[in-house]
């Protein structure tokens, strides 16, 4: 859940969190450090199938601010742990170019070839040509919506644009608030952001990423117009809200865009996937644009050093088979690439034939795509806007944004 700052909020001590060394404690015996403690029954499913074909792997869990100084000390003193979660986009990039992490290009290759895996699952993990992780989720952001509301308006899930502000207008008819959306955790104020520029222009998009197109430039203007149409419309709930998916499946909204780990978060809030909620994926404001679908990539890496040992080797092999899908992904819930696992709820075996069927390209989610120096500072002012959606909030944003972005970019040339 590309979910950073939610993450920090994991806490350290029930799990046993101490900054010891980053190497096994036997030699028959493998570890998988995360900052995933939110997933730990996922991780105990995990080891418990390992351990029936021979691997005797171990996770650790630490808090994401001790995680991410705890990883870069190991890079440093060249000493990276042998298995570990990390993020993709620019962060995966930056790790990469320490020379310490393995390729897996072989691996994808066979198992791509076995039918296992779509090409493009590889696409976020890629760097300069090769591919660096397997993944632990690939979650695809799309809108989740009350079956029993839409039923109750007449309406059926949105394929165009016109459609979905037509069904908008009816549920506000009704009373009821179209999208649910807030601040929760401080670190959401992208979302929407990020949906709307690749619903008008997703080449402005990875320009704006790449740092060749300005805050303030009119492709990013025209996304926050359409966002401040919508809260001006009384299309969305209160940003302030600090629980959000139980707001969705309190009936707060009928619809909510989010990444689909959120799924069985919903589901703890009393909903059952594919019976009382359902998801399509967004549609495109310009209808001729290509389809395109937001990719939260969470990767596992494999450092070179890890990569010489026999049972990282094997552990790595089999967690990309469908008998180790099926027994980490059901309880978070999460989808990770593999065709021949189990869906791990009717929500995600629909969207994922969606996605194949209307051959959706996966874009990486900002977070991840655009430099943490320029993502923090941003979805700090997009919060902003969500709380207090008008024009001049929204020019004001935009210009503290480029600002920010502009200082980063200029250090780079």
């Amino acid at each position: 859940m590309a979910r950073a700052m939610m993450m920090r909020l994991a806490a350290g001590a029930a799990f046993g969190l101490a900054l010891v060394g980053a190497q096994q404690g036997r030699a028959d015996e493998i570890t998988l450090f995360h900052d995933k403690p939110f997933y730990q029954t996922g991780w105990d499913h995990l080891a418990q199938a390992a351990k029936a074909v021979g691997i005797d792997l171990k996770t650790s869990a630490y808090a994401t601010d001790q995680y991410q100084a705890f990883i870069q000390t190991g890079l440093q003193s060249g000493e990276a742990p042998a298995l570990f979660t990390w993020w993709n986009g620019t962060k995966l990039n930056e790790i990469v170019e320490t020379g310490q992490i393995a390729p897996l290009d072989e691996l994808w290759e066979k198992k791509i070839a076995g039918g296992e895996y779509d090409p493009s699952s590889a696409d976020p993990f890629k760097v300069n040509g090769k591919i660096y992780a397997v993944p632990d989720g690939l979650n695809r952001w799309v809108v989740l919506y009350n079956k029993k509301m839409f039923a109750q308006v007449g309406i059926e899930p949105p394929t165009t644009w016109d459609e979905l502000m037509a069904d908008c207008d009816k549920l506000k008819k009704a009373n009821i608030t179209p999208f649910n959306a807030t601040i929760q955790e401080g670190w959401r104020g992208f979302i929407w952001f990020e949906e709307l520029m690749i619903r008008t222009n997703p080449d402005a998009y990875a320009q704006l990423n790449a740092g060749k197109l300005k805050y303030t430039d009119p492709a990013v203007q025209k996304a926050f117009k359409i966002w401040g149409d919508l809260y001006a419309k009384g299309y969305f709930t209160d940003p302030a809200s600090q629980e959000e998916p139980l707001d969705f499946a309190r009936g707060k909204a009928a619809m909510y865009l989010i990444g689909d780990w959120a799924i069985n978060l919903v589901a703890k809030g009393g909903m059952k996937p594919g019976e009382d909620f359902d998801a399509f994926i967004m549609p495109n404001v310009e209808a001729n644009l290509p389809h395109t679908v937001i990719v939260e990539a969470a990767p596992i890496l494999v450092s070179a050093a890890g990569a010489k040992n026999p049972d990282v080797q094997k552990f790595i092999e089999w967690y990309m088979s469908p008998e180790a899908q099926n027994a980490w992904a059901e309880d978070p819930g999460l989808f990770a690439g593999n065709k021949k696992a189990k869906a791990p709820n009717p929500i995600v075996e629909h969207i994922s034939k969606l996605a194949a069927d209307g051959k959706y390209q996966p874009i990486t989610r900002y977070w991840e795509a655009s430099p943490s120096d320029i993502v923090l500072p941003a979805v700090e002012e997009l919060n902003r806007f969500m709380t207090n959606p008008t024009p001049e909030q929204a020019n004001t944003a935009m210009a503290n944004i480029e600002k920010t972005a502009a200082a980063y970019w200029m250090k780079k040339k």
